[in-house]
């Protein structure tokens, strides 16, 4: 029932609230930022508490996030005319500024369907609640379980996939790229799926700004077909690295710093440790 801006003040006082009462969070946020290498780390932590809750908040907006509101949005559009060639291809952004909106906002603009992946949650109804929250007429849920299945088709019929690729992933399913400075994990599925179905990659984030958004969409990522495959995988995997740490060096308290993005690094011998957060 809320209105946008009350959604979103509610999101901050509750992010203030919670960066007091959680000293292991706040702990990690504020490591996160000196790894990022900002220059007052305790003040960028507690404003990505702030940002982050207020995510949460606006995600209930979802609904209500029309064509009329999308005209009040920004557009800083890198890619140039190539978004109004709709076909199958990945649609990645961060956990930053309003990652729960930011696959909505971009079907609004640019008047293009998108298949969004999730975590599905282990509690049925909080899992059946975000699903609601997040699927819209033009944009469609996919569980991270059926990936498999599901993304091949979503390109194949020429809906973009959105995809969120800037956490911490299990090594297994990961290469070790670098990261500001850190040879740490990256979650191989979609690198690999854009070299297979050569598609492209659209990095695009919904920023916030003081009263709306705005939305920044950097030039698309392609296979280089120069190189071998595996090559090609890492590759991708790199360039995708370099677009985020551009987005979060220039809006490093909207990004979410409260999760342990580092836990896993490769030193120069091949060792792998875990001691940022101990």
């Amino acid at each position: 029932m809320f209105s946008f801006q009350t959604l979103r003040r509610t999101g901050m006082v509750l992010g203030t609230l919670y960066y007091h009462a959680s000293p292991s969070r706040r702990r990690v946020a504020e490591k996160n930022a000196e790894l990022i290498g900002v220059s007052d780390p305790k003040s960028v932590a507690k404003n990505s508490f702030r940002h982050s809750f207020a995510t949460f908040a606006e995600a209930l907006y979802s609904h209500r996030l029309d064509r009329e509101f999308a005209k009040n949005i920004e557009i800083e559009n890198l890619a140039g005319d190539s978004l109004s060639d709709a076909k199958g291809d990945f649609l990645i952004t961060a956990h930053i500024g309003c990652w729960e909106l930011a696959a909505v906002a971009f079907t609004e603009i640019f008047d293009r369907k998108v298949a969004v992946i999730g975590r599905k949650m282990k509690d049925a109804k909080v899992n059946e609640f975000l699903v609601a929250q997040r699927e819209t007429d033009k944009v469609l849920h996919i569980s991270h379980r059926s990936v498999a299945e599901k993304v091949p088709e979503c390109l194949d019929s020429g809906i973009s996939v959105g995809a969120l690729l800037d956490h911490s992933a299990v090594q297994k399913d990961s290469i070790f790229v670098p990261f500001f400075g850190h040879n740490t994990t990256f979650i191989k599925g979609i690198p690999m799926l854009t070299v297979r179905k050569e598609v492209r990659i659209i990095p695009a984030f919904l920023i916030r700004t003081e009263k709306t958004y705005k939305l920044v969409v950097y030039p698309a990522i392609e296979p280089d077909k120069s190189l071998k495959p595996k090559e090609r995988i890492y590759d991708i995997a790199r360039r995708v690295n370099m677009v985020y740490e551009e987005i979060i060096r220039r809006y490093p308290d909207q990004w979410y710093l409260l999760h342990k993005r580092f836990k896993k690094i490769m030193h120069p011998d091949g060792t792998v440790t875990d001691t940022f957060y101990k």
